[in-house]
């Protein structure tokens, strides 16, 4: 499972998660967000039932839309990745992915500031629902960060010998390796070939 496939289904998940108490229990949630000082039970009007069930509904269909988007459930039957001049895949298959990525991500990030400056206020303060819902809004915006920036990349890494083709030797040259002696070994032939010329 590669990191898009990761951040994809942690998101819609996510996003599933939140959605599913506000389609289910209304009533039981916009009871538990009520601040009243009398003993009484607070009766739910049809319009609090009614912008709960559609923003899950709402959350659903964002969760939806992510993972056909991102290419995790394809809307086609031929989904191929993008090669680049060399033949390597670019790891993106979805031109739809990197954009519903920066959306999610950046929908994880205002979420994640929301909390905080509800924990970080005076009246304010950290509880189980906004500390749980910060962590997760935060460490779905690193993944999602994370895939932004690295997630397309395919590592180029010899079948031979598994080292990383595009390392150097810049600060230090390695004499040891193989490639170094290959040189070596040719740069004497030709010296030895020039002198019987």
């Amino acid at each position: 499972m590669d990191a898009l496939t990761l951040y994809t289904l942690s998101t819609s998940g996510y996003l599933t998660l939140q959605s599913t108490p506000l389609l289910l229990t209304p009533r039981l949630i916009t009871s538990l967000l009520t601040t009243t000082t009398t003993s009484t039970p607070q009766c739910t009007t049809d319009l609090e039932t009614y912008l709960s069930r559609t923003l899950a509904l709402t959350l659903l269909t964002l969760a939806a839309l992510n993972l056909i988007l991102t290419g995790v459930l394809p809307s086609t039957t031929s989904l191929s990745t993008k090669d680049d001049e060399n033949g390597v895949g670019t790891g993106l298959k979805n031109p739809y992915a990197y954009p519903t990525v920066t959306i999610t991500t950046t929908y994880h990030a205002l979420s994640a500031f929301y909390l905080y400056t509800n924990i970080a206020s005076p009246r304010g303060g950290l509880t189980f629902g906004f500390g749980a819902g910060l962590t997760l809004s935060a460490g779905l915006f690193c993944l999602g960060l994370w895939v932004l920036l690295f997630g397309g990349e395919k590592g180029r890494v010899s079948k031979t010998t598994g080292a990383d083709k595009r390392t150097g030797n810049f600060p230090f040259e390695n004499k040891e390796s193989s490639r170094e002696k290959k040189k070596e070994s040719s740069g004497k032939r030709k010296s030895v070939s020039s002198k019987l010329r």
